[in-house]
């Protein structure tokens, strides 16, 4: 097995290359234009170089040359539409290990690769062999073929996708049991993106909650990629069930919010701030014979409030907002350090959102939005919803909870939590008095 980098423009090409020399076993990566090929040869270690000559932003030849002149000594094959003898001096004289002209042959291909490997010594390496059949375009999602992560985990699907990361359904065969592996994309490879996942993964493996996600492995494959294996949660986000219901009926949504609050308060006791509470990070998982279980999810923007803080404490800038709009807190968008209470904020704008259907500061667009949060008064339960008759503790609780000033908001979440149980029992019983 050797590590390949296939560079051409040709996307469809790219894939038949990539296709076939995967089925040899070999592991591939690809990229379209020659900065990125420069990039990658700085900044990775490959076996063998597959090189189109003309790129859409910097030469084939140029990439080639400016390699040679660098030390550069790995086999570079140029596979280019040049076919004028000219063309294959100017390229085996500024360094090709060997010139091939399209179109051409897959096996020809095959054997002046393993030609070029062996002039240069590459000992062929034993590669894991990947779990399941017909997965293949998963496996390359994540670059996974030839790690020792694909032959542990059968991958089966992608979960979903995000702009870092990218999240597949895989299952361990020994166990018989589902899991969730999280991955960086391959374009987020940075350090600080590094850094920001491997304090994720730390954030929720010093965490041990019924009502948080769980953490079971964290590394990086042999191909580099940071990943993170976790429980698998069937279920529904918050927020799909509130797009589907419109509202959630109270006594459930009070539930819901209960569980999250424990949660988050347990969080907060072991050193670690969300930062990014809202509908889509809580899932609901249903139990069969049980009430709806909620797990916490997606601690990618978590910070720590103990020693571990100054370990990671450069990944925000001082002028950067990160969260999302709608559930952020106003000392946020100033720019002032988040705590505890800042969670709280973006607790209750849930809390509000789960009742009502509606977040609690509605607007067109993001400045809108945040504008609002510094300096307009929330929606009340009435204005949200006047047909609905809600408890008489819980906008008294909410208009605690959406305070501006984080000194006039409940100080943790065991009191937000406590509160929530109080009302969530009066409710109870006013049910049951009918």
């Amino acid at each position: 097995m050797a590590k390949i980098l296939v560079v051409d423009d040709d996307k469809p090409l790219c894939e038949i290359i990539q296709d076939w020399l995967t089925y040899e076993e070999h592991v591939v990566e690809v990229a379209h234009g020659g900065v990125d090929c420069w990039q990658r040869l700085q900044n990775q270690d490959y076996d063998l170089v597959i090189l189109d000559w003309d790129l859409p932003d910097l030469n084939g030849i140029d990439v080639l040359k400016r390699y040679r002149q660098s030390g550069g000594t790995i086999p570079i094959i140029m596979l280019t539409g040049k076919t004028a003898v000219e063309d294959k001096v100017t390229g085996l004289d500024t360094g090709a290990s060997d010139y091939l002209p399209k179109p051409f042959h897959m096996k020809e291909l095959s054997v002046r690769i393993r030609t070029a490997l062996r002039n240069a010594g590459v000992a062929r390496k034993s590669v894991p062999k990947p779990l399941g059949s017909g997965n293949e375009k998963v496996l390359r999602a994540g670059n996974l073929v030839g790690t020792t992560l694909a032959g542990r985990y059968e991958f089966l699907e992608i979960l979903g996708e995000g702009g870092l990361s990218i999240v597949f359904k895989a299952r361990n065969p020994r166990l018989h049991k589902l899991v969730a592996i999280k991955m960086l994309r391959a374009s987020e490879l940075k350090e600080d993106s590094r850094a920001r996942f491997e304090r994720e993964a730390l954030a929720i493996s010093r965490l041990d909650h019924a009502n948080i996600i769980t953490v079971y492995d964290f590394g990086i494959t042999e191909n580099d990629h940071p990943y993170m294996v976790m429980e698998y949660l069937p279920g529904k986000t918050l927020e799909d069930l509130i797009d589907e219901q419109d509202r959630i009926p109270l006594r459930a949504g009070l539930d819901f919010m209960l569980q999250a609050a424990d949660a988050l308060a347990h969080a907060h006791e072991m050193g670690v701030l969300h930062r990014d509470i809202k509908p889509s990070n809580i899932m609901v998982k249903q139990v069969a014979g049980r009430e709806p279980l909620v797990k916490i999810l997606d601690f990618g923007l978590a910070k720590f409030t103990g020693r571990d803080s100054v370990r990671f404490r450069r990944l925000t800038r001082p002028s950067q907002i990160l969260g999302s709009p709608l559930y952020i807190s106003p000392e946020r968008i100033n720019g002032q350090q988040a705590d505890e209470r800042s969670d709280i904020y973006s607790l209750g704008c849930v809390l509000f959102e789960t009742v009502t259907g509606y977040p609690p500061h509605c607007g067109d667009t993001t400045v809108e939005i945040m504008y609002k949060h510094l300096q307009e008064p929330p929606l009340t339960l009435a204005e949200a919803r006047p047909e609905v008759k809600f408890p008489s503790g819980l906008q008294p609780l909410l208009s605690r909870l959406l305070e501006k000033d984080p000194n006039k908001r409940p100080q943790t979440v065991r009191e937000v939590r406590d509160e929530l149980e109080r009302i969530a029992r009066n409710l109870k019983i006013g049910e049951a008095r009918g």
